[in-house]
């Protein structure tokens, strides 16, 4: 009975494991959520950079007038193809600093916008 438990549990890691996508760069971000861009062009990703603490900056974040938490190292990535859709991380090696839109949000003043190059 035993083997067979260890047997099971051995099969879901790698089958969970096999859903992950591969993490293709040495920069590493969490997706936190997505938004619609101010342009309509596409998608922003808020993540949680892991690995590289100078990129993103600490902020409390704020979905729908409510608190949605507070985050260590938050960057918005600019994604107007949807490259990043539905993925629960965005890894990278080279980026560039976007200025921040006219018409971003006024309570997130502080957060670097980045678009991935590579």
């Amino acid at each position: 009975m035993k083997t067979i438990l260890v047997s099971l549990l051995g099969l879901a890691a790698s089958l969970l494991a096999g859903c992950a996508e591969p993490c293709n760069g040495h920069i590493e971000g969490t997706v936190l959520y997505f938004a619609e861009s101010p342009t309509h062009q596409g998608q922003l990703v808020y993540a949680n950079v892991l690995n590289k603490p100078d990129l993103g900056v600490q902020h409390t974040l704020m979905r729908e007038g409510k608190e949605y938490g507070t985050f260590g190292h938050i960057v918005i990535i600019q994604d107007p193809q949807n490259k990043f859709k539905g993925r629960r991380s965005v890894c990278f090696d080279e980026f560039k600093t976007l200025p921040q839109p006219t018409n971003a949000k006024l309570d997130e003043p502080d957060i670097p916008w980045i678009e991935v190059t590579k």
